[in-house]
């Protein structure tokens, strides 16, 4: 099983597509400058990935990964892993993949690397036991389609994602026939990245030296409080 999910993950890379406490913090960004909010009538809270889209339409263009992080509601519920298993892989502790939750939806982001310009997608489904994922590449010079996030996951006969979380089918109750469903993992807790390590990344960030890296941990932090997300049991543990 570890073989086959490697050998998948491998494939994944080459194709360039993927699939406990709180921190109280300040407002603001590096640079000074005004942060990102939800426009009047969109919710800073989404509940699917459709809602996460219509909020991505309606912020200011170019609409940066940073940007939409930082319109999202407080308290914001994450978890942060080192793992760089992934088609989009953490660089290192200091710069972890964030997973965002909202209920039955999570989002994914990368503080650095190529990965930092990715936002992913999973509807959770059938008891958390399953998802429907897909993936934007940001920053968005202007609104997408509503199943951009799906086509862009596309790959053979179902989906890039498919090939390392399995049991893959077509969506049910989904308008978009290019939407998959597969196996949800839930992030292991051995690669966990503590809250408090890093907000300490954000406060010794230098915003001249690493300004991309910087405004994505500003994006994360310098908004209002931030808390540990979790997952449920019966989502299957990502080794």
């Amino acid at each position: 099983m570890r073989a086959s999910i490697l050998g998948a993950m491998v494939l994944v890379l080459r194709l360039g597509v993927g699939c406990a406490g709180s921190i109280d913090a300040g407002v603001g960004t590096p640079e000074g400058n005004a942060r990102c909010h939800a426009p009047d009538g969109f919710s800073g809270s989404p509940r699917s990935s459709q809602d996460a889209v219509a909020l991505l339409n309606a912020l200011p263009k170019p609409t940066s990964v940073a940007c939409f992080v930082e319109s999202l509601d407080r308290p914001l519920s994450i978890f942060a892993t080192s793992s760089t298993i992934s088609a989009q892989p953490a660089l290192s502790p200091r710069s972890p993949r964030v997973f965002l939750r909202f209920d039955e939806l999570v989002l994914s982001v990368a503080i650095d690397g190529d990965s930092s310009l990715k936002l992913e997608f999973s509807d959770l489904i059938a008891g958390d036991t399953r998802s429907i994922k897909g993936e934007l590449l940001l920053p968005l010079s202007e609104p997408v389609a509503k199943g951009a996030l799906y086509d862009r996951v596309l790959y053979g006969t179902g989906t890039v994602c498919g090939l390392c979380h399995g049991n893959e089918q077509p969506a049910a109750n989904v308008d978009f026939p290019q939407a998959y469903s597969s196996l949800a993992f839930r992030p292991n807790v051995r690669y966990q990245v503590p809250l408090t390590a890093l907000a300490h990344e954000n406060q010794i960030c230098d915003p001249v030296a690493e300004p991309a890296r910087c405004g994505m941990l500003s994006a994360i932090f310098d908004g209002g409080d931030v808390v540990d997300a979790r997952f449920s049991d019966a989502m299957t543990l990502f080794y």
